[in-house]
């Protein structure tokens, strides 16, 4: 809640990936408080007040992700969202004459979303979820110890950069 409420201020990329993995943590304890407590939250070391508004955040979390039928997959809305806003701010900035930067890095990016999107067989995703996507399913190989290929290193490397700027702009926006 604390790490999830600093990310959202700083980097909404990290945010969204931060929420898609805390999205897996309440399924992976079957959307269940009693299990979300003895595996996670007791894992914390807050105080009691701090640790009282954690398991609300959960709790939330919970019967956000049951009301939304989220209990096997997808997203929670309120992140749909965000990434509905990040891929209108990745449109917009592809079709501006100033942003030759992320121009340029969208185009180091393009065959690998193309590839992966084709990969993954979903055509309805838009290039942000689809580079979101690659880049939470690298974060969960490497949790598990995985030998990843360069060639997925290096599309990783550009999404990540390309995702990072989007980032960046994303925050300014919300500043001005």
């Amino acid at each position: 809640m604390l790490i999830a409420r600093e990310k959202r201020k700083t980097n909404i990329v990290e945010y969204l990936l931060y929420m898609f993995h805390i999205e897996d943590i309440i399924r992976a304890n079957h959307d269940n408080m009693e299990e979300l407590e003895k595996n996670v939250i007791t894992n914390f070391n807050l105080p009691d007040n701090q640790m009282e508004e954690l398991r609300a955040w959960y709790k939330s979390l919970v019967d956000r992700m049951e009301k939304e039928d989220l209990t096997q997959t997808g997203h929670l809305s309120s992140l749909k969202e965000l990434i509905f806003q990040l891929n209108d701010l990745h449109l917009q900035l592809l079709n501006s004459l100033q942003e030759e930067r992320y121009i340029e890095l969208y185009h180091w990016a393009a065959d690998y979303i193309k590839e992966l999107k084709e990969k993954m067989k979903s055509p309805e995703l838009t290039e942000i979820e689809v580079c979101l996507n690659g880049l939470y399913g690298y974060m969960i190989l490497k949790m598990k110890s995985v030998t990843i290929s360069e060639e997925t290193l290096q599309a990783m490397s550009v999404f990540s950069q390309m995702l990072r700027y989007l980032s960046q702009k994303y925050n300014e926006q919300l500043t001005h």
